[in-house]
């Protein structure tokens, strides 16, 4: 952890939805281990300006793939 691999999509899905990260609203992290969560949360204040989104942060035994952190977020205008 340390950036947002799959920040460059998610830029550009909100592009394509007339939107910016400012318009996200909800945030829902996925992480492997809970000794991830400073690193994780480290690089959410980075990425996101205040008022940050809501989150939710859920430790799992296991994601799809080989990652370690899965973040989905809502947006609205």
């Amino acid at each position: 952890i340390g950036r947002i691999g799959g920040g460059l999509v998610a830029n550009a899905v909100l592009k394509e939805a007339g939107m910016t990260p400012a318009d996200i609203v909800s945030i829902q992290v996925y992480i492997t281990d809970g000794a991830l969560f400073d690193r994780m949360n480290t690089t959410y204040k980075s990425y996101f300006k205040d008022p940050k989104p809501a989150r939710t942060t859920v430790v799992v035994s296991k994601l799809v793939g080989a990652g370690h952190v899965e973040i989905t977020a809502t947006a609205r205008k």
